[in-house]
């Protein structure tokens, strides 16, 4: 997986209950392989893949108008900083 893909995954988890992670096993496989690819990144490649990631994808204007923001992207940083648990 490319690092887009990794955040994009992770982020799509984020977003989803409980019971739809782990309710589905899929989704548990996912969200396993996509923490094993984060913490295979150095420091420098994650900072760098994830602050594009954010520009690119969670603050676009599309995003924003549709109620994306910095709220958004904090709580996201702080489940990602918290091992994505």
């Amino acid at each position: 997986m490319i690092p887009h893909e990794i955040w994009t995954n992770l982020e799509m988890i984020f977003h989803l209950t409980p019971r739809q992670l782990y309710d589905s096993p899929e989704m548990e496989e996912l969200h396993r392989d996509c923490r094993r690819a984060v913490t295979r990144m150095s420091n420098s490649e994650k900072r760098d893949s994830l602050s594009r990631y954010v520009r690119d994808v969670m603050l676009t204007e599309d995003q924003i108008a549709h109620g994306g923001g910095w709220e958004t992207v904090l709580a996201f940083l702080d489940w990602v900083d918290g091992g994505m648990e």
